[in-house]
């Protein structure tokens, strides 16, 4: 069976998944605000905090767990996302959001492939 549509579908997802971590933790941040002021600067601040969390480890360096530990990682940051969106008055975009990351995750594995290539 040709399993190359599936990566590509499955590279849309991590786009997706990426994206809605951006939008998610800004849409979140920005209802985290009571100012108008507070909600811009959260709004900003929350994604910038959460990729910047995302960018500086490095599992590499983690020996053989670094798959294991980078795969925990990208499920804490997307499912606390998704939380946050749930909460901040989105269920149905939270929802989404945890479905992209579960999915695109579990085909990740499925199709042979790692998270961190070597």
């Amino acid at each position: 069976m040709n399993l190359a549509p599936f990566k590509w579908i499955n590279v849309g997802l991590r786009a997706v998944m990426e994206l809605g971590i951006v939008l998610g933790l800004g849409y979140s941040g920005y209802h985290s605000g009571t100012t108008t002021l507070s909600k811009i600067l959260l709004a900003i601040a929350y994604p910038v905090i959460g990729f910047g969390v995302w960018s500086l480890l490095d599992f590499h360096r983690t020996g053989q767990g670094a798959e294991y530990y980078r795969l925990t990682e990208e499920i804490l940051i997307s499912g606390l996302t998704a939380w946050l969106v749930f909460r901040a008055g989105k269920p149905q975009l939270g929802i989404a959001l945890a479905l992209i990351s579960i999915v695109h995750h579990l085909l990740i594995y499925l199709l042979g492939d790692r998270l961190l290539k070597k």
